[in-house]
This record gives C-alpha cells, sequence and structure tokens, in this order.
C-alpha cells in the first residue's frame, strides 16, 4: 500500500475509534474528575522562556467535557487563530470512573487501539513514508490538511484502581549521543539541501555550515558528541497503590483516566496542580555527568570533557 493511501486510512481509523471511545466514556459512571487549564502558547511565543504558568483547575462533567474536547482536537482549524499550532494543548488532570469488569476491559481494549493507531500514524510519517525530516510537514499536511500532529501522536494514559493521585512539574532534558560520523552526514546533509534560515544570506548560512563540517572534522577520535537540548517544564502526576506499595510517575499532557473496578472499597485521592513558579523550584537530585563543551550552539552539540 502506498504512504499516503496508508496515511489516510490510519487517520480515519483513528478518528472514528477516537469518536467511539468519546462516546463510551460518556456512558461510564463519573465518581470524580480534575483538569488543569495551562494558558495557551501564543504564535511567536512557542520559544520562549518559561518562568511561570497559572493554572485553573476544572471538576466535574466541566473536566470532563474538557478532556473529551481535547481528545477529539486533531485539526487547527478547530483551534483559536491566535493560538500557535507549533505547541500541543496540554490539559492535565484526572478522570475518574466506576466500572464493572467487562466495561474495562472494553474500555481498554479501544484505549489500546487508539494508542496503536497513534503510534501507527506516527511511524507511517517518519519510517515508512520514506519522506526525509525536512519535507514530513509538507507530507503530512499535503494529505492531512491542518493536522495537529502532536495532538493525533499524543497516546491516552489509563490506570486501574489506584489509590491517590498527586500533580507536579518536571523540568527535563533530552540527551542523546551521536558518533562524529553521524555528525558530518547531518551537516553535509544541510549543506546541500537545508534552506537558508531568515536573517541569513544563503552564501552566509552556505559558510556557517562549511565552518561547523570543518570543526566536528577537526575533532580527534576517540569522541563522545552529545546533542542536549533542553524541555521545557512539563505536568506530570503520581500515582500511588497500596497494594503493591508503588508509586509510578507519568508524563500528564492530558488527563490520566483512571478505572475504578466495581465493587469499590476505597475512594480515590486526586490533588491538585499548583501554579508553576521557576524561582521556587529545588532540584532533589542532580545526577553527576561530565564537563561537556558547547560545539554548535543552533543544534545544542556538545563535546564531553574527559
Amino acid at each position: 500500500m502506498k504512504p499516503k493511501l496508508e496515511l489516510n486510512q490510519c487517520f480515519n481509523q483513528l478518528e472514528q475509534k477516537i469518536a467511539e471511545f468519546s462516546q463510551l466514556l460518556r456512558q461510564q459512571k463519573l465518581l470524580a474528575a480534575k483538569v488543569f487549564e495551562l494558558p495557551p502558547v501564543e504564535k511567536g511565543q512557542e520559544h520562549d522562556e518559561i518562568t511561570q504558568i497559572s493554572v485553573n483547575t476544572l471538576e466535574h462533567k466541566v473536566a470532563l467535557d474538557k478532556a473529551i474536547k481535547l481528545y477529539n482536537l486533531l485539526f487547527i482549524f478547530d483551534k483559536s487563530e491566535s493560538v500557535s499550532s507549533k505547541a500541543a494543548i496540554r490539559l492535565p488532570g484526572a478522570l475518574c470512573f466506576s466500572v464493572s469488569a467487562d466495561n474495562y476491559q472494553q474500555l481498554t481494549a479501544l484505549i489500546d487501539e487508539i494508542n496503536k493507531l497513534k503510534h501507527q500514524l506516527k511511524y507511517i510519517v517518519t519510517k515508512a513514508s520514506g519522506v526525509d525530516e525536512n519535507k514530513r510537514f509538507e507530507f503530512v499536511h499535503d494529505n492531512i490538511h491542518g493536522l495537529i500532529t502532536l495532538n493525533a501522536y499524543r497516546t491516552l494514559t489509563y490506570v486501574k484502581s489506584p489509590n491517590s493521585v498527586r500533580f507536579g512539574w518536571a523540568n527535563k532534558k533530552i540527551i542523546n549521543k551521536i558518533t562524529k560520523a553521524q555528525m558530518l552526514d547531518k551537516l553535509q546533509f544541510s549543506y546541500e539541501n537545508s534552506r537558508t534560515p531568515a536573517g541569513y544570506q544563503p552564501s552566509e548560512w552556505l559558510e556557517q555550515i562549511n565552518q561547523e563540517i570543518r570543526l566536528i572534522a577537526s575533532l580527534r577520535e576517540p569522541v563522545t558528541l552529545k546533542t542536549q537540548r533542553p524541555v521545557k517544564v512539563q505536568p506530570i502526576a503520581r500515582v500511588w497503590n497500596s497494594e503493591q506499595q508503588k508509586q509510578t510517575q507519568y508524563a500528564c499532557p492530558l488527563p490520566l483516566l483512571i478505572f475504578l473496578i466495581e465493587p469499590i472499597e476505597n475512594n480515590i485521592i486526586i490533588g491538585d496542580l499548583k501554579d508553576y513558579d521557576a524561582s521556587n523550584i529545588t532540584l532533589r537530585h542532580k545526577p553527576k555527568s561530565k564537563p561537556l563543551e558547547l560545539l554548535i550552539p543552533r543544534l545544542n552539540l556538545y563535546r564531553e570533557l574527559s
């Protein structure tokens, strides 16, 4: 099957299953619901440093309606024109339902199917299409115009019969090792194929890449190169299960789906998410790491120092 046809078929199935899931979810007995609205990212502010986030708490049916609306938000046409389409909307929180064992199986099977389709959609775009990373945007939007890929890829998380769900904030970095040869290949590809960024003349841009190629080529082996990209502060959920005496931490861009199997023996505690203030954050544990030297700022590329 051709990638374009496969992409459209996968997306159509995903839309159908999300709609089916939304309807089924509304039929369940809602015990508690709490979601936390975060300020939208306006156009042009995607890369601004975040130092404060104000949280607006919604509860009960209003929270459920907000969550289901976000599950179905897949196109930029359904967003405000002032809101960035490059930044995904985040809605941390938890929706808690009382369900029978049969309903639990039906719901989780449908969630698993939705997540499988989301993974498949991402695989088609990033792998099966054979399209270069720089041309994926055109591939997606030529076939599914206006798709919010971040929302389409984002999976749903469900938890069975926990005792409590509490919320917080996490700062982290995405660190990837890359070999000298891989970095040189990447830079050479950019030299031959990349568009000139705003603020550069074509000749200036090519000269900069040339300088970067010479810099990496001059490094003596063995050399350890890393890209270290900071990720903006993220909401997280900490789920406690007293029977297992275990706490599990989840990224929480969407409300967790909590299913309590009938008959229910204990009530669940759903905590609050406090406003984020970077000046009040204290790191509990900072792992030891080797010192790094920044080589190419635009790529967040570092060399590990011995």
